[in-house]
């Protein structure tokens, strides 16, 4: 468990007009995920309750706008955890991943480490995540030198990560690449 947590404190503001909305249940805890209806960075706002009990309101600007959600345990030691993936406006549609672990008292953010310059190579945005297998899965085209924005010719990059805690911080570091 990560050390550098911080405490639940409670917040009752929730927006009312969402551009997304998502509920997640996993095991006790329930995450009402939404974002506010435009702009190019919005605020992702996280309520958190666990046995129906509302625990904290989380508070995330977002760079672009939130695609999907999902709940996980990748490192198996029964806190879950939420992951909110955004994609950017523009040609190169940029994927991120905002990530939560929940402990009984506290939280964490997780981070996902920069790709490495071998698996950066003809990266371009495009990106798709979901979780599978344990794993949290990013694919994304790979472009050759010429390629067309919309037109990538060097197949399809996949990376599994898998959740670790480095240095008491929570981190999405590569675990396998294959390209397909």
């Amino acid at each position: 468990m990560a050390t550098l947590s911080r405490p639940y404190s409670a917040s009752a503001d929730f927006p009312t007009v969402d551009s997304f909305k998502k509920v997640l249940v996993y095991k006790n805890h329930q995450f009402d995920i939404s974002t506010n209806a435009s702009g190019a960075v919005r605020e992702l706002v996280i309520r958190v309750s666990r046995n129906n009990q509302f625990l904290i309101t989380i508070r995330q600007k977002t760079d672009g706008w939130v695609v999907n959600a999902e709940t996980a345990d990748l490192d198996q030691n029964n806190s879950p955890e939420i992951y909110i993936y955004s994609c950017t406006y523009g040609s190169g549609s940029f994927g991120k991943v905002y990530g939560f672990q929940f402990f009984p008292t506290s939280f964490d953010a997780i981070h996902m480490v920069p790709l490495r310059q071998d698996l950066a190579e003809g990266y371009m945005g495009h990106d798709m995540f979901k979780i599978e297998n344990e794993s949290l899965v990013r694919q994304f085209p790979i472009y050759r030198a010429g390629d067309a924005n919309a037109r990538a010719t060097g197949g399809t990059r996949i990376i599994k990560y898998q959740l670790d805690e480095i240095e008491k911080k929570l981190l999405l570091t590569p675990d396998v690449d294959t390209q397909n």
